[in-house]
């Protein structure tokens, strides 16, 4: 749920400059002013597909802006004086943000969003060659493909029904749903409705246990607003892991590509095209280390879980290292999937290692063998 301050003053509004390094900041690095209109360039490939790809960047955008900058309503507008295909407005600010095509660069062509890279590449090959095969594949040498592919359609946000796949590779045989993710992208579910139920009795407990502390920072609507702590990582059972990554739609028959794609990513051979990924996973037991899913309960004193019946705590589907740190050593609550606390190895170690670093060394005693070793070197 999103709480707007409609009565802050224009400078505390969203601006263009606000706006430009959001932006930026994911991928999109080319603009055109026109007054308040902020016109985002893209390249997209020739054909019918044009305006879906426009949609679907417009939409990928939309969803930044409602993560990055939720008190200013960001939301769709179909007002075609906007452009045809609409744009996004903010109630707080006059600024608009449209997308347009900067132009076509032949079979190579493609968005700047994610997707859009992969979609717009695959599609122009098709427009060339009537179909094409594609293979992604990691270093491990794990590997998604489909032969004759016809049609690429860019799922976008179509998440009823708890689908994943951002990208749909369709043959007459089947499809190939796929989920991409950046290689800094580190979330894999917003969890109100899969894991909000489930999280408050855990958080209940290890309240009661006196493990971790909420603090009441203020009140919003007559609503008290709480503040954890420490965040806390929790352990997720297998089918919650399971749900969180591959959804309805990915797993037995497409899977997740972890990449953030680049020219040097795509090998071409008329129309036989391999990806080069950091990871391609349909099971499992394919999920690198790095990016095993974990819970987590953090504060953001915007949220209001409706599941969790708690404001200011948001709890997410995330990547390990989001969880606990790259280190494995991120000063958090651990639990297991039953919500006892457990011990973080890592940190263990770690402190271990800091106090043996810290310890002076002791200068062997005349006549012992270390004492007459060294005296032989």
């Amino acid at each position: 749920m999103r709480y707007n301050e409609f009565t802050r003053i224009l400078a505390e509004s969203v601006t263009k400059p606000d706006l430009e390094s959001i932006l930026r900041k994911n991928g999109f690095d080319q603009f055109k002013y026109n007054g308040n209109k902020l016109q985002v360039l893209v390249q997209i490939p020739d054909g019918r597909k044009k305006d879906e790809f426009r949609s679907a960047i417009l939409q990928e955008i939309l969803g930044i802006m409602q993560t990055e900058v939720p008190n200013d309503d960001p939301e769709f507008s179909d007002d075609a004086t906007l452009s045809s295909l609409g744009g996004i407005v903010f109630s707080t600010s006059p600024i608009k943000i449209l997308v347009k095509d900067q132009g076509k660069q032949g079979d190579k062509s493609a968005g700047v969003a994610n997707e859009i890279e992969l979609a717009g590449i695959l599609q122009s090959i098709i427009e060339k060659y009537g179909m094409v095969n594609v293979t992604f594949v990691d270093p491990r040498g794990k590997k998604m493909s489909i032969k004759n592919c016809t049609n690429v359609d860019v799922a976008g946000r179509d998440t009823a029904g708890r689908k994943k796949a951002d990208v749909v590779l369709k043959s007459e045989k089947g499809s190939l749903p796929i989920s991409i993710k950046k290689l800094d992208a580190d979330m894999w579910e917003s969890a109100d409705n899969l894991f909000g139920a489930r999280a408050r009795k855990i958080l209940d407990k290890l309240v009661d246990e006196g493990i971790v502390k909420l603090e009441k920072i203020k009140e919003r609507k007559g609503i008290p607003v709480y503040k954890l702590s420490k965040e806390i990582v929790m352990e997720p059972t297998e089918e919650e892991a399971m749900n969180a990554i591959f959804g309805s739609d990915l797993n037995p028959k497409g899977g997740v590509v972890i990449q953030t794609f680049k020219p040097e990513h795509f090998t071409q051979e008329e129309n036989n095209v391999t990806v080069d990924c950091h990871a391609v996973i349909s099971r499992r037991d394919e999920i690198p280390e790095s990016h095993l899913m974990v819970w987590i309960l953090r504060n953001d004193s915007d949220r209001n879980s409706a599941s969790m019946g708690i404001a200011g705590i948001r709890p997410l589907g995330v990547t390990l290292t989001r969880g606990i740190g790259r280190k494995g050593t991120k000063d958090v609550i651990l639990v297991d999937k039953n919500g006892n606390v457990v011990e973080n190895p890592n940190t263990k170690n770690q402190e271990q290692s800091d106090i043996e670093d810290e310890e002076p060394k002791k200068k062997p005693k005349a006549g012992s063998k270390e004492a007459v070793g060294r005296g032989r070197r």
